[in-house]
């Protein structure tokens, strides 16, 4: 059986530093890139936590439902940041926390005290018909479901992507594309159910400026970023290219990146590049990635306490949060 110690080893880190991490210890000091190499390896070698086996009376258990795999979770910062901010709330309120992933039955729902979802599109009617037969508080984060009865916690994204747009535009990039993401690669890329391509959409056509040929769909993975915009730029002349690349998030713009500078088109000069969550990644990219600030710790926080509220005051109507976002600007869209 893997131990701390095997894990620390793999990682080149301290194991006080890695118990601290898979304890998900609010005070500690580390960049999400350590924390998911940590989770990574955890997952490789099968670690398992000591099972606590009696919980105490006092403490308050939480339902975190996602719509993924566990190693997809593990692969996606987004995702995964999001899940830390809950379990570091958790632990500071002394709340005990069950994960259901996407194979997972939701069985004993109705025995916790609470439900946090984590998603916006990727639930079926039949699975938000089961959340609503709860007599539990749910709240949703990443997705707004207040009009389906649940609180929700989610980030501004429809703003972010118009100070995108604004920004291309201002700097002299009208032909405006995006390498968007599906996991299932089912949708077209016309029809993508990521709200990050519905806000793109929306504003592009209000402006008269919408291209789908201009929409290239991937995953969300550095492998396919590459593959994707390597293929499909190469059958495009410099004069059909779009000289503006909105991307979902960063994995899947450093795979761009490499790709562009493969085929020779030099990023910033001949196409700007912008990305979505910020991660330690965009700022040590080559060029650095301008990319989009998110909060999302802060979602898994403000969720858990949104469900807490609730908890404690069944009365306690619904709402909605929306946090903001912060563009940083790099060199991969500064001239």
């Amino acid at each position: 059986m893997a131990t701390l110690k095997d894990i620390a080893q793999r990682a080149h880190i301290a194991t006080s530093t890695v118990s601290r991490i898979l304890n998900y210890e609010p005070s500690l000091s580390v960049n999400d890139e350590t924390k998911k190499r940590v989770f990574a390896i955890a997952e490789e070698l099968n670690y398992q936590k000591p099972v606590r086996k009696n919980v105490p009376a006092r403490s308050t258990r939480i339902g975190v439902i996602l719509w993924c795999r566990r190693e997809r979770e593990l692969q996606d910062l987004y995702y995964s940041s999001i899940h830390m901010g809950i379990e570091e709330y958790a632990k500071y309120h002394q709340c005990y926390l069950t994960t259901y992933y996407q194979d997972d039955l939701w069985d004993g729902l109705g025995k916790l005290d609470g439900v946090i979802v984590i998603g916006s599109n990727q639930y079926t009617d039949e699975q938000i018909d089961v959340l609503n037969q709860l007599t539990i508080p749910v709240v949703f984060v990443d997705g707004n479901y207040l009009t389906k009865g649940f609180s929700s916690v989610i980030t501004d994204f429809s703003a972010a992507t118009e100070q995108i747009i604004e920004h291309f535009v201002a700097t002299g990039r009208q032909k405006i594309g995006m390498l968007a993401g599906d996991l299932n690669l089912t949708e077209t890329n016309d029809d993508l159910i990521d709200f990050r391509f519905q806000d793109f959409k929306r504003q592009l056509q209000s402006q008269g400026n919408y291209h789908p040929e201009w929409v290239f769909l991937g995953q969300f993975d550095p492998e396919s970023g590459y593959q994707v915009i390597h293929q499909d730029f190469s059958k495009l002349s410099p004069d059909d290219r779009p000289n503006a690349l909105l991307i979902a998030n960063d994995a899947m713009a450093i795979g761009a990146l490499k790709a562009l500078s493969d085929l020779n088109i030099e990023v910033s000069r001949d196409v700007s590049v912008i990305s979505f969550n910020d991660t330690s990644i965009a700022e040590y990219a080559n060029p650095s990635l301008s990319s989009v600030h998110v909060e999302t710790h802060e979602m898994g926080k403000k969720a858990l306490q949104v469900l807490l509220e609730k908890i404690a005051n069944p009365l306690t109507p619904i709402y909605l949060i929306t946090l903001p976002t912060k563009l940083i600007y790099r060199d991969s869209s500064v001239n």
